[in-house]
Formats: structure tokens, C-alpha cells, sequence
């Protein structure tokens, strides 16, 4: 039998063990468009802060970042945090929080609408987060786009779900994906503008543990995103899917016989009419290799006017959810 000196020991061990999976985490914002007067103005609140002693989380006045000295809009601070936990935090002026920015839907927690990451490494090296701009998705020099993959259909590896692309190397073991729940997995990617991207989802962290993308919407057995232009949540794919996962048969035709898309085919613009009593949808239109080529997100109108623009002539297929998550999909075709 273990002398109650011995469980101590271990107990105190295991704490202080706790405290040493840490990693070294840079965070860091650009101020360029904050109005901030004062250099000494610029702090941030986080959901961390009592695990590392300084004060209690989301407290304003004891993250303070410092001015970069290469670059007088970006500021920036270091802080060492405990590993495989989800952390939200938000930037803001003032120590007492005078101002805090307006964090865009698209880089919100689903917990409570701050900024989150995931810190999933102990290595001893610093993780260096972009320096988006206050109130903003975007860096100076990047785009925020956000992945999400369904698991539903899938035995979960204790690994985790990971994601690997040419913009990270395509190694699957250092790029691992959050859930907030309902077997949905998440990674904010930040990418260069104007680049072609290719990635794909992987069930587990090695290139064994890959999906199969089906043809439809593949290219080169990879999902891809043809221009990295603007920040947005991409549609939720099933893993080794082109769409949503969703069970054999269950499409919600209520759903598509309360949707109108007219003309079809379309010349210069077509027009979604939605009858569903939903308070707003989101619209994904997909090509026939299964890419994204627009998104349009949190539509809170009856009509939404689709336009051309650099759609070239050809058939697309129309992604569309409410707000009940009921989704269907419509062919368009452009002439």
C-alpha cells in the first residue's frame, strides 16, 4: 500500500506537470486601423490568464502587448500556455478595456463570439500567430479562411482529425483540427492572396490515415480553393464528401420546393427566392470539380440576385442551408 507521503508526491508531480505542457505562444495585432492614439494603449483578455497567473480570465489591464520595432502598427506579447486545451481572447485599448474590437462571425468561438485557437503542441518553439488586424479576419499579408469537415460518418482516431495542404507542406502531423461539438472540426487557415490552394482531411496524423475525396469534387485527388481572395467560412464538407454528411435519402425536399431560382439557365443574373420561414441562409456554388467558387453567407432577405461575375459558362450546383440546418442543392446553369 502507497504511504500517504508517496500519494502527495505524486499528486504534486502530476500538478506540476500540468504547468510544464506548455507551449510559447506569440500573439500579435495590427493597430493600423484601431484609432489607437497611445502606444501604451494596446492589451489584450484571454481565457487563459488564470492558468498562468495573471489575473482572472477575460480581466482587462494585465495583457499588455508591446510595439513592434520593426513595424510601429503591429504590437505583440508572448505568453507561455498550458498545451491541448481551447482558449478564446479578444484585443482591445486601454487597461481597462476602453475599447475592445468587433471580432467578424467569421473568426468567432462558437462558445461565446471571441477570437479561439487551439494549442495542441508542447514543442519548445513559439507559435507564431498572424498579426490580423484589431477587428478584423485578415494580416497585412494573409487571408483567414476557415475549414470545417464532418465526422459524423467516422470512428474518430485518438490522434485527432487533421488538415495538410501545399500551404503547409502537406504534412498532416502538425496541423491538427478543433471541434466545438457534433462531430464538426475546425482549422483557421491563413493564406496568401491569389494563390491555389489544395488540402485534404486526414482521420488521424499521417498520410495513411488520409480521406479519398470522391472525383466529383476533387482535382488530383485533393480538395482545393482555385484564388484565395477574401475571408470566409467554407461550406462544412463529410469527410471523404463532397458535401455535408447527411443520412442516405434524407434531402429536405420541403426545403427545395420553397426555393425559386429563376432564370435558369442564367445569362447575366439569376434570382433565389426563398419561402421557408428560415431567418437567413447561406448559399456555397460549387463547379463541376467540386470547388467553391463564391460563397454567400447570411442572406436575411427573401431574394438574393446572383450574378455572373466570373462564373464562365457551365453547370454549377447550389449548396443551400438554413438557419435549421435543413440544406438542399440546386443545378444552375450558366450560359
Amino acid at each position: 500500500m502507497m504511504s500517504s507521503k508517496l500519494i502527495s508526491t505524486i499528486l504534486f508531480v502530476c500538478t506540476l506537470s500540468f504547468f510544464v505542457e506548455a507551449k510559447h505562444v506569440r500573439f500579435a495585432v495590427n493597430m493600423q486601423y484601431s484609432g489607437m492614439l497611445n502606444s501604451n494603449d494596446a492589451y489584450m483578455t484571454s481565457t487563459f490568464q488564470s492558468a498562468i497567473g495573471m489575473g482572472g480570465d477575460l480581466t482587462h489591464g494585465y495583457l499588455q502587448l508591446t510595439q513592434s520595432a520593426t513595424d510601429t502598427n503591429i504590437y505583440t506579447a508572448i505568453y507561455n500556455i498550458p498545451a491541448f486545451q481551447m482558449y478564446e481572447y479578444q484585443f482591445e485599448l486601454g487597461a481597462t478595456g476602453y475599447d475592445l474590437e468587433n471580432i467578424p462571425v467569421e473568426s468567432q468561438s462558437l462558445l461565446n463570439g471571441y477570437r479561439w485557437l487551439y494549442i495542441d503542441s508542447l514543442s519548445n518553439d513559439t507559435l507564431n500567430l498572424p498579426a490580423v488586424y484589431y477587428s478584423g479576419n485578415n494580416s497585412a499579408t494573409e487571408i483567414m479562411y476557415r475549414i470545417k469537415v464532418n465526422m459524423s460518418n467516422e470512428s474518430v482516431s485518438p490522434d485527432g482529425v487533421h488538415i495538410a495542404g501545399n500551404f503547409q507542406n502537406n504534412n498532416p502531423a502538425t496541423t491538427i483540427m478543433y471541434s466545438f461539438g457534433n462531430n464538426i472540426y475546425e482549422y483557421m487557415a491563413y493564406l496568401t492572396p491569389s494563390t491555389y490552394v489544395e488540402y485534404k482531411f486526414y482521420n488521424g496524423n499521417t498520410l495513411a490515415n488520409s480521406e479519398i475525396v470522391p472525383g466529383t469534387c476533387a482535382f488530383s485527388g485533393n480538395r482545393i480553393i482555385n484564388n484565395v481572395d477574401s475571408a470566409q467560412i467554407l461550406p462544412t464538407v463529410c469527410f471523404s464528401g463532397c458535401v455535408n454528411c447527411s443520412p442516405v435519402g434524407t434531402e429536405n425536399f420541403s426545403v427545395k420546393n420553397s426555393i425559386n431560382l429563376a432564370p435558369n439557365p442564367m445569362t447575366n443574373s439569376s434570382t433565389l427566392a426563398f419561402d421557408d420561414n428560415a431567418k437567413f441562409h447561406s448559399i456555397a456554388i460549387v463547379d463541376m470539380q467540386g470547388r467553391v467558387v463564391k460563397q454567400i453567407n447570411n442572406i436575411q432577405t427573401n431574394l438574393v440576385e446572383i450574378n455572373k461575375d466570373l462564373l464562365a459558362a457551365s453547370c454549377y450546383f447550389l449548396q443551400i442551408v438554413n438557419d435549421q440546418n435543413e440544406k438542399t442543392t440546386m443545378k444552375l446553369i450558366v450560359e
